[in-house]
């Protein structure tokens, strides 16, 4: 009976310390083409079929609107021009200034079309066979150079192009298929533009019974209210590494990061785990992350 017994405790005791107490952190990434502060895109026009330039500022604002980071104000009717010179962009009659949060945009519509073509398409027989069968379909086909830029000129993006492909039934408008098509070409440029939030889970070091009520608190979901707690212990426990370690966790968990950057530092001059190492790098890029798109500095 004692040796069940001891081989069921060592089972039990592995499982329970990889149960450790973890608080999520959340940060936004720039996208693929980083944006720096940009909040507002202004679409100053560009060159191409007039009703083709039209849709695609109408789907630009749509687009924006559900994805939920950027809006979109459309002055393409203003007569603005962009001159482009390697990574530089330039509104040519000086008559508009981008704000610090803002972004010139230049579409040139490069391609508008569609075709009737074949695709391949893949069923099951009645005998439960694969079955590879081409059929016909209306085929969209847009492609558009973008030019996204800063007030100061730099350009994000220098007549990127940006392909769309769509099929439709070959019964349906051609104008369907190079719609569906447009969208998705744009969908690609918002997509590689756009900041994206980010869930990491970060550990606490709970072996310390002294703060097992406050680390409680902030699995609780009171995250300021344990950071404010954990401030008072840090004062009366001046010495101990986990302490200072698991304010660091919540400061960032507030969005604090330089605020955790320094209470990390802190925990790891008083002796530390393994893991404080690695939580302070992941703060240090997520710190990084933070200022390129305050500020448009370089991660």
């Amino acid at each position: 009976m004692k040796s069940t017994s001891l081989a069921v405790l060592a089972l039990v005791l592995p499982l329970a310390s990889g149960c450790a107490t973890t608080v999520a952190i959340r940060s936004m990434q720039p996208g693929a083409v980083a944006v720096g502060p940009a909040r507002e895109l202004v679409l100053l026009g560009g060159e191409g079929r007039r009703s083709a330039r039209e849709f695609v500022g109408q789907v630009l604002v749509q687009q924006c609107r559900t994805m939920g980071y950027f809006k979109l104000t459309d002055r393409s009717s203003e007569g603005h021009s962009v001159h482009v010179a390697g990574n530089h962009a330039t509104i040519q009659d000086g008559s508009l200034a981008l704000g610090p949060e803002q972004a010139g945009l230049w579409i040139d519509v490069l391609e508008w079309n569609a075709a009737r073509d074949e695709e391949e398409i893949t069923h099951s027989s009645p005998t439960g066979k694969s079955v590879v069968e081409r059929v016909p379909v209306m085929r969209g086909s847009v492609l558009l150079a973008v030019t996204l830029f800063d007030p100061s000129g730099r350009a994000f993006l220098a007549e990127t192009e940006y392909e769309g492909s769509a099929s439709v039934a070959p019964d349906r408008p051609r104008e369907e298929a190079i719609e569906s098509a447009a969208c998705d070409a744009l969908a690609d440029l918002l997509r590689e533009i756009t900041p994206v939030q980010v869930t990491t889970r970060v550990r606490l070091d709970d072996e310390d019974e002294g703060q097992e009520a406050i680390l409680d608190t902030a699995s609780a979901g009171a995250t300021a209210q344990a950071a404010r707690d954990l401030e008072a212990y840090v004062q009366q426990n001046p010495h101990s590494a986990s302490a200072a370690y698991n304010l660091a966790v919540l400061r960032e968990a507030l969005g604090d990061f330089q605020g955790a950057l320094d209470m990390y530092d802190r925990a790891l001059s008083l002796g530390g785990k393994d893991y404080y190492s690695r939580a302070r790098a992941g703060c240090a890029r997520r710190l990084s992350a933070a200022e390129s798109l305050s500020r448009g500095t370089e991660l």
